[in-house]
């Protein structure tokens, strides 16, 4: 589901509109029912991050359950949801980037936009 096709109170719609605001994209990737948002520098409107090239995945998750769910294709609305970013560098490698519960969206794109505009990116 794209972007522009999701319904308002998603992860994935209220994620990609923050981003937006600083003018990063975001797309959505999923995998065995979870889903997330892929995060990189602008290269087009319909493309994910080259492989090899630095981007940060980010999803929704609840850090207490027992559950293994990470998604952006619900509404984050659940009393323990929180954000997690992760970065990925040039190598495939990922590293925890900020976790914050789901009212502190704006932390977690500042560190997106901090860590993507970073030389070391």
């Amino acid at each position: 589901m794209s972007s522009t096709t999701a319904p308002i109170d998603t992860a994935e719609h209220i994620a990609s509109q923050a981003l937006a605001a600083w003018g990063l994209s975001a797309h959505t990737d999923d995998d065995a029912g979870n889903s997330w948002l892929v995060i990189g520098l602008p290269q087009g409107a319909d493309a994910l991050p080259s492989e090899g090239v630095p981007h940060v995945v980010l999803y929704v998750f609840d850090p207490f359950s027992d559950e293994d769910e990470v998604m952006v294709d619900r509404p984050p609305t659940g009393p323990c949801d929180h954000w997690c970013a992760v970065s990925v560098d040039s190598k495939g490698v990922q590293r925890p980037l900020i976790t914050r519960p789901v009212a502190q969206l704006t932390d977690c794109v500042k560190a997106i936009a901090d860590r993507l505009t970073s030389p070391q990116a």
